[in-house]
């Protein structure tokens, strides 16, 4: 599949900057799994359940004849299709977004209802990236190009370049179409036969919500059988847009077991600044450990740091 350069990607904005805008940031949260399917966080792979949630850079990689939901606590649904690859909240700019998602390959389904004071969906593709503030539409994500066809409300895909950022918007009951290789995309009323065909049947209906019953589970997922972590790795080191999820992911899981441990450690962003310093010193101080002030491999031990979870 193609990849962007760098210099003309805008990535969707990290959870502070939702923060920012007044509202706290949704948390997706697995609410329906069918099939075998992987979780991919850090260095390890887990088997989806329902009730765990999805951190920042985690990869749901959806099998055969499978499928996955992750529901939001502002009502927004996320479906991820059978042979599919999506990460949750990718690391970006300053441009506000609800934990914004790379869809790697496949197929993928967006149901975002009517909020106030809230940033836009926004789901990262190779060739654009689709911003939507209430609707539902529906990806596809393949080597020749992307796809995708709005059933309700407006969506907009942006395609980078030469640093300005040009907008189409696409209207429900429209499919716009991006070919590799292709400088923009092209919008047509309908749905193409080819695309209704080959669109899981799971995404021509609704998925009933499940969020309420199952948020307040602590639920910690199993590890995958059999999983190999170079498959992850090569996604990450040959996709520019994945690279900040791999270069400081050590950084980010200390972070973020410190902070379970209630230290603390100020945004959860890979970068070891000092108030993350401050806290893993005091960490480290208190579990009878040499007060580095690194993430050594003693300290990532006694924070049972070996992949994101």
């Amino acid at each position: 599949m193609a990849t962007r350069s760098p210099a003309g990607i805008a990535l969707a904005a990290s959870m502070s900057v939702c923060l920012a805008a007044g509202a706290a940031a949704p948390v997706p949260t697995i609410t329906i799994v069918e099939g075998q399917s992987t979780i991919i966080s850090g260095t390890r792979g887990f088997v989806p359940a329902k009730g765990v949630p999805l951190r920042q850079c985690d990869i749901v990689r959806v099998g055969p004849q499978a499928l996955v939901q992750a529901e939001f606590d502002d009502g927004g649904q996320i479906v991820v299709g059978h042979d599919s690859r999506m990460l949750f909240e990718l690391p970006g700019s300053d441009e506000p977004a609800v934990s914004p998602m790379f869809l790697m390959s496949g197929w993928a389904k967006v149901a975002v209802p009517r909020r106030e004071r809230m940033p836009p969906y926004r789901i990262v593709t190779p060739l654009f990236d689709l911003s939507m503030d209430a609707g539902a539409v529906v990806l596809h994500a393949e080597a020749d190009g992307v796809a995708f066809f709005v059933e309700t409300g407006d969506a907009v895909a942006q395609v980078p370049g030469g640093g300005a950022r040009a907008g189409t918007t696409v209207t429900a009951g429209h499919t716009y179409v991006h070919k590799a290789g292709q400088p923009a995309g092209t919008v047509a009323k309908g749905i193409d036969k080819g695309f209704l065909s080959a669109m899981p049947r799971s995404m021509r209906d609704s998925l009933p919500s499940l969020l309420a019953r199952l948020k307040a589970r602590d639920v910690s997922p199993q590890p995958a059988p059999g999983y190999d972590p170079k498959e992850a790795e090569q996604w990450f080191r040959t996709v520019a847009q994945l690279r900040p999820c791999i270069a400081d992911n050590t950084i980010r899981s200390g972070q973020e077991a410190l902070e379970r441990q209630g230290f603390d450690v100020g945004a959860v962003d890979g970068i070891l600044g000092p108030r993350t310093r401050a806290a893993l010193q005091a960490f480290q101080q208190k579990h009878g450990l040499t007060a580095t002030g690194r993430f050594d491999p003693e300290t990532l031990d006694a924070l049972n740091v070996a992949g994101r979870r």
